[in-house]
């Protein structure tokens, strides 16, 4: 009984490497859409209506945290997951591997975000938007 499980155990995909792949994939797609509704939709909207429907940038912003946290379970999953197919000799490292660079791209880009939108508001360039005025 041992054998069939540890041969089962080594054989087939990794389940974290599928994780790690599909959350990476998930994650950046849906950056991509709040990206075009920010830059595309929601612009145009705030025009059609007289600026009443700037309201919707809060509501994506707080809508947008879905990403980053997509991309930290892809590499934690990616890296859980090429450490066990390295001890179990199952497949799925490519998936692992796509999964975890993915995800860290993702998180390297929300880092220099927050941190050049950091300097932007020391230096004063920008400032944070008054909402009080839309409640």
């Amino acid at each position: 009984m041992n054998a069939s499980a540890s041969a089962s155990n080594s054989s087939g995909t990794n389940g974290l490497a599928v994780t790690s792949l599909v959350a990476g994939i998930l994650a950046w797609l849906f950056f991509l859409a709040l990206a075009c509704l920010n830059w595309v939709v929601i612009p145009a909207f705030a025009i059609a209506t007289l600026g009443v429907g700037t309201i919707l940038y809060a509501c994506t912003a707080i809508v947008g945290c879905i990403s980053p946290i997509g991309w930290i379970i892809g590499a934690i999953t990616g890296n859980a997951a090429k450490n066990q197919i390295r001890q179990t000799g199952q497949s799925g490292m490519g998936m692992a591997q796509a999964g975890f660079i993915m995800s860290v791209v993702g998180l390297v880009f929300t880092i220099l975000t927050i941190c050049g939108l950091g300097a932007l508001l020391v230096a004063g360039t920008i400032s944070l938007p008054d909402l009080s005025s839309y409640f």
